[in-house]
């Protein structure tokens, strides 16, 4: 997978939750510590993340084009384009249209479909998004679905736990709309204590397993944070397996780490001691 690195500008659509270590508020810090720049498209503005109880929530869908309109003006040109939280199923068809007018030559598409964890669609969100988050990752090279997200793009049941083989059976079936690249997050173990991350490529009809850190309590952001790092070490240059493997190490450390005294869970792991350490060294062990 090679993206185009001439210009080490990524394009991120993702919301912007203006209290806590989410979203655009984890994506940002991230691409800018490991050396690439942010054109930033919010798709809903909130006051803050949902782990908090009634955020401020404004939609930001009606910006979307205008925005596309002024880049194209800008002529302005993207390494790789990053989806994540979508509002609407109506969004991300939004979203899919302004991806096929900004997109060039080289330019990686990136999906982090947002949809649900913990077996379930998350409460805001209904069938419709599902079908239109399936049209969205056909146009992705790489999708980073958690366990649950997997499972509804393939039209099967997020089960409590899968078999690989299962897994790959999903990934198969996501595979045949476009995705090449398949790295499915969180994914359940027969040990109650070890989950995984799974890499799936369809080019190879292979599948590797990458064991990943247990803590207990939700871990708002990681996903991102995820996303954000693997996405990164693809833009730097880095192979794919190399930079799964980076990001698997550095989220397991970041999801240990203790967070400041008086911080809330709520506010997402350690975002600003993450982003004092060494990351470029996590791409070249």
């Amino acid at each position: 997978m090679t993206t185009n690195t001439a210009s080490k500008r990524i394009l991120a659509v993702h919301d912007l939750s203006s209290f806590g270590h989410t979203s655009l508020m984890a994506f940002i810090p991230i691409m800018y510590r490991l050396g690439i720049r942010v054109c930033a498209l919010p798709t809903a503005i909130l006051s803050a993340n949902t782990d908090f109880p009634n955020p401020l929530w404004i939609d930001f869908s009606g910006q979307i084009e205008p925005f596309s309109d002024h880049w194209e003006a800008l002529e302005l040109r993207f390494g790789a384009i990053s989806t994540g939280f979508l509002a609407s199923a109506e969004q991300a068809e939004l979203v899919g249209k302004a991806i096929d007018r900004l997109k060039q030559p080289g330019t990686l598409v990136a999906v982090d479909p947002v949809m649900g964890d913990q077996g379930s669609l998350y409460s805001c969100f209904g069938p419709p998004l599902v079908d239109a988050m399936r049209r969205l990752v056909a146009k992705a090279e790489l999708i980073t679905p958690n366990f649950t997200e997997a499972a509804l793009l393939a039209g099967a049941d997020p089960t409590p736990r899968a078999e690989p083989d299962e897994v790959r059976r999903w990934c198969q079936a996501i595979a045949a709309s476009g995705p090449e690249q398949i790295v499915v997050t969180s994914v359940p173990t027969a040990d109650p204590n070890q989950l995984e991350v799974l890499h799936y490529n369809a080019p190879e009809d292979s599948l590797s397993r990458l064991p990943f850190a247990v803590s207990p309590g939700h871990k708002p952001g990681a996903g991102d944070c995820f996303a954000a790092l693997l996405l990164a070490g693809l833009v730097n240059g880095h192979s794919l397996p190399t930079s799964l493997k980076a990001t698997v190490r550095i989220m397991s450390r970041a999801i240990l780490e203790e967070l400041p005294p008086g911080a809330d869970w709520r506010e997402g792991i350690a975002m600003e001691n993450m982003i004092q350490w060494d990351l470029q060294a996590y791409y070249r062990e």
